[in-house]
């Protein structure tokens, strides 16, 4: 397992390998903020197509980025596909 500082130090290639894959139009990763939560770091991927996603989740370049995460972590990270609910409201921008 990483260092902190080591692991802390790979995250920004770790997203940028991330938005390389095919599709991908964001990111967005949440921590926990009591630090008790398991897994602590959760990360949304978005794609324009629900095909795009799903040939992301079987991709070895995906695959290849969580098995690094994987060894640097305590947690095994693992990818879970799921779809927008026809009831998520638009987000709220603040005013400009």
């Amino acid at each position: 397992m990483l260092r902190r500082s080591d692991y802390n130090g790979r995250v920004r290639d770790w997203i940028a390998r991330l938005l390389q894959v095919p599709g991908v139009v964001s990111l967005l990763a949440q921590r926990a903020v009591d630090g008790d939560a398991s897994p602590n770091t959760i990360v949304t991927l978005e794609f324009r197509k629900l095909d795009q996603a799903q040939a992301a989740i079987s991709s070895e370049h995906l695959k290849a980025i969580l098995q690094e995460l994987g060894s640097s972590t305590a947690d095994r990270p693992k990818a879970v596909l799921v779809e927008r609910s026809p009831f998520t409201p638009v987000p709220i921008r603040p005013e400009t």
